[in-house]
């Protein structure tokens, strides 16, 4: 069997202070087995310890740094408690690597090891990095940002302008015309009576005027059926007439020309003069015209006598009429109190009609007011922050590799300057290759230490361990049955036994 520890182990050293203890739980280290180690190697696990405070207190700052620049205007409470666990958890893994990583166990082992704490301060050292270059680029972001959404939030605002005005306008001029449509609908308040006492007032004075007709009674208007047809036959009589003087003028023109043996009208042919059988005939045309003449001048007369007659008797009908008008006013102020009450009641209808409209019109332009303000104010707003430098950290980034990788909106060139990109890159790369090496100083300054007392006491230990679990193993299958029922009995194999079956078996017996 393989004593745990040397024989020849130093006396027990005094416990050292809280300081060194705690350097010592720093780099996992129990004091039972420091205890048996010279003062130098206890030195030396302490300063090992040591070294976790470095990516600690990195942590601490760069996660707190993190926190404070990657969200806007956080509790401090909250960044400092975000950085405390996040400084707790590269403690506990540093911690955790220093008191596991064993120099005499296989490569690949610690391989993995150290390519773990490599990936992990690499992701750490990103996640600080990158902020940084943040922080140093934001005012070249910040007017990145601003000079492409100037011209974005201008004419966002001409179009917010241009549409609130012309809703503004349609709905005051529809607004006006209703309003003063409603003026007068609520100025005209009818009152029947009266109303009905103007409309009797106006109808007296419009009976009274010169020259008023009344309207026409049956009597009246069969009488002036009457007097037009009398003028009528006068008409004719007088067209009758004046066609038989005309035609009695040329009888007597034609008479003296052809008894003086002229040609004529009638007859043309030229004769001797004195009267014959062509003058005799035109004398009789002639008493037959005079004759005419008198019996249309006798229906003239007549005629004219009877339509005076109609004319008198028209007159005296008027007159009756009006009388007859005069006598109905108060029967017709029934119908004009009628006529008020429903024109009253048309009014109402109207301005109740009128009123719902322009309240109708004022809602509906107060929702298109507020559909227009959810349209245009909110991107409006955010562009505002945005181009005051407030953005969140995909805009940033976006901003960032804009900033780093293409030329600037107003700049000249069309290309972005040679090698622009190895100057924002170098940046990144400082920050991140200190804050990387700075994570890997416990793990390296383990790795590069020689191996101590310490990793062989404890070397020793798991060694015996090992032994003893794979000899168990080994023994196992083969022993099972025997252990089982010692076991019972209280005859079980101890640790040493089996470990020294498994390293020293005993000879076989010889063969006959």
């Amino acid at each position: 069997m393989l004593p745990p520890f040397p024989a020849d182990a130093p006396p027990e050293a005094p416990r050292p202070d809280r300081g060194t203890s705690f350097l010592h739980w720093l780099a996992g280290a129990r004091w039972e087995t420091l205890r048996l180690c010279p003062p130098s190697e206890r030195e030396r696990v302490a300063v090992l310890g040591s070294t976790i405070l470095i990516p600690t207190l990195m942590a601490f700052f760069g996660m707190y740094f993190f926190a404070r620049s990657r969200f806007a205007d956080p509790p401090f409470l909250t960044c400092l408690t975000a950085a405390s666990a996040w400084a707790t958890v590269i403690l506990g893994t540093d911690r955790i690597l220093l008191a596991t990583y064993r120099p005499f166990q296989p490569w690949w082992r610690k391989s993995l090891q150290v390519a773990f704490r490599f990936a992990l301060a690499a992701v750490v050292s990103v996640a600080i990095s990158f902020p940084f270059c943040l922080d140093a680029y934001r005012p070249a972001i910040a007017h990145r940002y601003q000079t492409e959404i100037q011209g974005v939030l201008n004419d966002l605002r001409q179009d917010e302008a241009a549409t609130r005005k012309s809703l503004t306008s349609t709905f005051q001029t529809t607004h006006d015309e209703k309003i003063a449509q409603l003026a007068p609908l609520e100025t005209a308040i009818l009152n029947s009576d009266t109303y009905a006492d103007q409309k009797i007032e106006e109808e007296k004075q419009k009976i009274s005027a010169d020259g008023f007709l009344a309207p026409a009674s049956p009597p009246t208007r069969r009488l002036l059926t009457q007097i037009d047809a009398s003028k009528e036959r006068l008409a004719t009589l007088q067209s009758d007439q004046t066609d038989a003087e005309a035609l009695h003028r040329r009888l007597v023109e034609a008479l003296a020309r052809e008894s003086n043996g002229l040609p004529n009208e009638f007859f043309p042919e030229p004769k001797k003069a004195g009267e014959g059988p062509r003058t005799k005939d035109l004398q009789r045309r002639d008493l037959a015209a005079s004759r005419d003449l008198d019996r249309l001048a006798a229906a003239l007369t007549q005629e004219s006598t009877t339509l005076a007659s109609f004319n008198s008797s028209l007159a005296a009908a008027r007159l009756i009429d009006r009388n007859t008008l005069w006598d109905s006013l108060p029967e017709r102020r029934a119908a004009f109190i009628q006529e008020a009450k429903e024109r009253e009641r048309t009014r109402q209808e109207k301005l109740a009609r009128l009123t719902a409209e322009i309240t109708l019109h004022t809602q509906d332009h107060t929702r298109a007011l507020r559909l227009h303000d959810d349209r245009y104010l909110p991107p409006i707003a955010r562009y505002e922050t945005k181009i005051k430098g407030v953005l969140d950290p995909m805009e940033e980034t976006i901003g960032l590799y804009k900033v780093i990788f293409l030329p600037p909106p107003d700049a000249l060139q069309t290309n972005a300057p040679p090698f622009q990109w190895v100057a924002g890159l170098f940046q990144f790369l400082v920050v991140f290759g200190t804050l990387f090496v700075l994570d890997l100083v416990p793990i390296m300054a383990k790795i590069f230490s020689r191996p101590g007392p310490y990793d062989v006491l404890v070397e020793q230990s798991e060694l015996v361990c090992n032994l003893n679990l794979r000899a168990f193993k080994k023994l196992y299958p083969s022993n099972a049955r025997r252990w089982a029922t010692t076991g019972n009995s209280g005859h079980s194999p101890s640790h040493t036994s089996i470990l020294q079956t498994h390293l020293f078996p005993e000879p076989a017996p010889p063969s006959d």
